[in-house]
C-alpha cells in the first residue's frame, strides 16, 4: 500500500479533472438541447395558431350564405323606396278629384308600391351572390395578413431561440479547473513512475576498477574508448 500510494493521488487528480470536463460537457449539450427543444415548441406554437386561423377561415366559409348579402341590399333598396314614396305621395295628397280619383289614386300608389316591392327583391336577389363573393375575397385577405403576420412573428421567435442557443457556451473556468487537474495529475504520475524506476535500478555504473578483476591485465585503468587511454599494467 505505501508503494502504490504516490500513484493513487495523481491517478484520482487525473480522474477529478476528466470528470469535471465531462460534466461540464454533459451541461453545455443538456443546456443545447433544452434550447433546441424550445424552439421547436415555439415553432410549434405559432404553427398551432395558423391552423387555427386557416380553419376559422374554412369554417366561415362553409357556412357562407348570399341570404345575409341579400337581406342587407333588400333593406337598402327599401329605404329608397320609401324615400321616393313619401316625395310621391306628397303631389298627390289633398282636396284634389273626387272621391273615385281619390280611390284610383291609391289603388295606383299600391300597385306601384308592389311593384317597386317586387323591383327590389328581384335585385337584391341578383346582387346578393356578387356581395358574397366580394367578401370571401376580402376575407381571404384578411387570412393571407393574418398568415403573413404570424409568419413574422415565427420568424422572430427563430432568431430569439437562435441567440438564446448561441449564448449558451462552456464555462472556461471548469474546464480550466479540469485541465489543470488532469494536467498536475498526470505530471505527478509521470514522476512518481520515474521515482520508482529509479530505486528500483541496479548500483553497478560509474568507473568501478574493481569489476575489471578477473580480466587480462587485472589491475589496469580502462579507457572507456576514449583516445590516449589504454590499458597500462599496474
Amino acid at each position: 500500500m505505501g508503494a502504490a500510494l504516490p500513484f493513487i493521488i495523481p491517478a484520482a487528480a487525473m480522474i477529478g479533472g476528466q470528470v469535471i470536463q465531462s460534466n461540464e460537457t454533459n451541461r453545455y449539450l443538456r443546456k443545447q438541447d433544452e434550447a433546441a427543444a424550445q424552439g421547436i415548441l415555439n415553432q410549434a406554437q405559432k404553427q398551432r395558431e395558423a391552423d387555427q386561423v386557416v380553419r376559422n377561415q374554412v369554417g366561415e366559409l362553409e357556412g357562407s350564405t348570399s341570404g345575409d348579402e341579400r337581406a342587407q341590399r333588400l333593406d337598402q333598396y327599401m329605404q329608397v323606396l320609401r324615400r321616393g314614396q313619401r316625395q310621391a305621395n306628397s303631389g298627390l295628397e289633398g282636396p284634389v278629384g273626387g272621391a273615385t280619383f281619390q280611390a284610383d289614386a291609391g289603388s295606383a300608389r299600391n300597385a306601384a308600391d308592389a311593384a317597386a316591392a317586387t323591383t327590389a327583391g328581384l335585385q337584391a336577389r341578383i346582387d346578393a351572390p356578387g356581395l358574397q363573393r366580394q367578401g370571401e375575397a376580402f376575407d381571404y385577405g384578411r387570412l393571407a395578413t393574418d398568415l403573413n403576420l404570424i409568419g413574422r412573428e415565427s420568424q422572430g421567435q427563430s432568431f430569439v431561440d437562435d441567440l438564446r442557443r448561441r449564448q449558451i457556451r462552456r464555462r472556461p473556468g471548469m474546464d480550466l479547473l479540469g485541465g489543470l487537474a488532469s494536467g498536475i495529475g498526470a505530471s505527478m504520475l509521470g514522476n512518481a513512475a520515474m521515482g520508482a524506476a529509479g530505486r528500483g535500478a541496479p548500483q553497478g555504473f560509474g568507473n568501478n576498477i574493481d569489476g575489471l578483476k578477473g580480466l587480462p591485465g587485472a589491475g589496469a585503468r580502462a579507457s572507456y574508448g576514449m583516445p590516449g587511454y589504454g590499458l597500462v599494467g599496474g
